[in-house]
C-alpha cells in the first residue's frame, strides 16, 4: 500500500478516548470539583506532580515549604516556584476557574459551539497563542 492511499479517521469519543474518572463528564461534576480558586489550584498541583512535588531546580522530590497559596518552595535549595509555572496558565490574571470552564466547554461539545462559545473563543484564542508560544 502507497502512503497516500492511508485514511486516517477521526477519534472516536468514548472508544478511542475512554472516559477518565479523574476528569469531570458533566457540567455539574465540574461545578461540583472546582467550586473555588484554591480547588483548581490544588487539581492542577495533583496534575503537575502526581507523585509529589518534585523541584524544577535540583529534583528533590519533597513536600515544598507553601510560601503563599499558589507559590511552592524547595526545603532542600530554597528555589521558588509557582503551581501555575512552566504552564499555559502562567502569569494569565484570568482566574483558573474560567480557564478550566472554558476548556471543559470547549472539549464538551458534540454538535458545535453556540452563543456562549462564541465568547469563550476569546479565551480559546489567548489559549491557542500561549501554545504557539511555547513551542518556539
Amino acid at each position: 500500500m502507497h502512503w497516500m492511499e492511508i485514511q486516517i479517521l477521526p477519534p472516536i469519543s468514548g472508544k478511542d478516548y475512554p472516559p477518565n474518572p479523574q476528569h469531570p463528564r458533566t457540567w455539574n461534576d465540574f461545578l461540583d470539583w472546582f467550586v473555588t480558586e484554591e480547588a483548581c489550584h490544588a487539581y492542577l498541583e495533583r496534575l503537575r506532580w502526581p507523585q509529589g512535588f518534585v523541584c524544577p531546580a535540583c529534583s528533590i522530590m519533597a513536600p515544598a515549604y507553601r510560601a503563599s497559596r499558589t507559590r511552592l518552595m524547595c526545603r532542600h535549595c530554597r528555589h521558588q516556584t509557582s503551581i501555575t509555572a512552566g504552564t499555559i496558565f502562567d502569569k494569565t490574571r484570568t482566574p483558573l476557574r474560567v480557564w478550566f470552564a472554558a476548556a471543559w466547554y470547549l472539549t464538551n461539545q458534540k454538535q458545535g459551539v453556540n452563543a456562549l462559545g462564541f465568547l469563550l473563543f476569546a479565551l480559546a484564542d489567548r489559549l491557542r497563542r500561549l501554545l504557539r508560544r511555547r513551542t518556539r
